[in-house]
């Protein structure tokens, strides 16, 4: 363990290059937030770099979809970057470009030469404004993600997750996976992704970013020309669907695998909350492992000790998907089926200690270890446009390093109590599991380990 004075002195250091850190942000950075007449929102921030990076971000995923159009998200993300034009334009550029579709938004991103910056940004917005699509292409990128399907098939950890969604929001559309099922992509053709695209690619929810060397004015001027004659929606609501969480378990045994992917979790609040941060914290209280890192007794977190000392794993780490108004958070593991249940015992342990016992010095560890991650989102170029665009997406602002540092600085161990006490303690969690899982607790074992009896 690390002597408390010296934890102190490390603090504080930490608290003063975090200072020096927000100074130095505020003097080189500033970020402008506009609207376009139609409702699209355009963000900057205006850095002294060679450099531009520039992003679309479009509120839709699978969490908007339904169960016949489930996936066509993800081909329409595909079918974007997939024209021969688009590609050759970026290559004589030099710029980078990708992509990602979630479970509630689509990103396209591009880095360049700030020379380069409005190009980048004429060309993204094709996507969203051209529908002229080839039959061949369709075909082609279907089977493409035929193949992205198997792949994340034989992903444990994908696999996972997707199940962990799936039984936890069963029945709603946040349970269901981006890629969709098989038979709906056979199914989509032209005319379906000109619908959806037609029906969900609206002003109000789409957001450009720009963090690097362009103006704000140059990129204003871009986006009015490209996307300023976008139709205004009539309903500028977003419709997240039906949102029900059930505490359940899934199960895929696979004896033939070595090793058994378990994730544990429960629900929480979203991005949104005021308790967003509370369970930031939470969550880097029990850190991560690997069996790579030795089998000492020297760690930080208890359940890295215990997992390392008595084999109860090869890797764990925890996790808190937060999505704008609902999360789950809790911890993922590849143990060896022989310790399953010592593993999960484990767990739910330490979670009970979080609600009852935590004490300071872990507080301020896990604090420290947030503000860390914090600047690592925002740390670059690529980040820091990342950053920006998801916290307008969700929140419609976008806060500063410092005062994030200030609001986590105010966290105690009565807060991580109680805002632990609020969300884990007695409550039903999900469990979703792929491998030899014999040794695995049943779900009312695993229940009854969310809350402690003492006279």
């Amino acid at each position: 363990m690390i002597p408390f004075y010296l934890m102190k002195c490390q603090t504080r250091l930490f608290n003063n290059i975090v200072r020096h850190f927000s100074i130095s942000e505020s003097s080189l950075s500033q970020i402008n937030i506009d609207e376009l007449a139609n409702g699209v929102r355009v963000i900057t921030e205006e850095l002294c770099s060679p450099l531009t990076c520039t992003s679309i971000i479009i509120q839709t995923g699978s969490r908007f979809e339904n169960s016949c159009n489930n996936g066509i998200s993800n081909l329409i993300e595909h079918m974007s970057l997939s024209k021969k034009d688009m590609q050759e334009s970026f290559h004589n550029k030099g710029i980078k470009v990708n992509s990602v579709t979630t479970r509630d938004f689509q990103r396209y991103t591009a880095i360049s030469q700030t020379e380069y910056a409005s190009d980048c940004l004429e060309v993204l917005s094709n996507i969203i404004t051209e529908s002229e699509w080839d039959d061949s292409d369709i075909e082609l990128q279907k089977n493409i993600i035929k193949s992205d399907a198997i792949d994340l098939d034989n992903n444990p950890k994908s696999l996972v997750f997707d199940y962990l969604h799936q039984t936890a929001f069963q029945g709603t559309s946040l349970g269901q996976s981006v890629i969709g099922p098989s038979t709906n992509l056979m199914n989509f053709n032209k005319l379906h992704i000109c619908n959806f695209l037609k029906e969900t690619y609206k002003p109000h929810r789409i957001i450009i970013v720009s963090s690097g060397g362009e103006s704000h004015s140059s990129i204003m001027s871009k986006a009015s020309s490209t996307v300023g004659y976008l139709s205004v929606s009539e309903c500028k609501t977003v419709d997240f669907g039906c949102q029900r969480y059930t505490g359940s378990q899934i199960t895929y045994r696979d004896d033939s695998m070595p090793y058994a992917h378990i994730a544990l979790a429960v629900e929480v609040p979203g991005v949104t909350s005021p308790e967003y941060l509370k369970l930031l914290v939470a969550n880097c209280l029990l850190q991560s492992w690997d069996r790579t890192q030795g089998g000492t007794d020297r760690h930080g977190s208890p359940l890295a000790r215990a997992a390392s000392t008595s084999r109860l794993c090869e890797h764990f780490q925890t996790f808190y998907i937060a999505y704008s108004d609902v999360g789950l958070w809790g911890v993922y593991f590849i143990g060896d089926p022989k310790c399953l249940d010592d593993m999960v015992s484990n767990i739910q342990d330490q979670w009970m200690h979080m609600c009852t016992t935590i004490v300071r010095s872990d507080v301020e560890r896990a604090v420290n270890i947030t503000k860390l991650k914090l600047a690592k989102r925002m740390d670059g170029l690529l980040n820091s446009c990342y950053d920006i665009g998801l916290q307008v997406l969700y929140t419609s602002k976008r806060r500063s390093l410092s005062d994030l540092y200030n609001e986590l600085s105010k966290i105690s161990e009565r807060t991580i109590k109680d805002v632990c006490f609020n969300y884990i303690y007695d409550k039903c969690p999900v469990v979703a599991a792929v491998g030899p899982t014999e040794t695995l607790p049943h779900y009312n074992r695993i229940r009854s380990g969310m809350y402690w009896l003492r006279l």
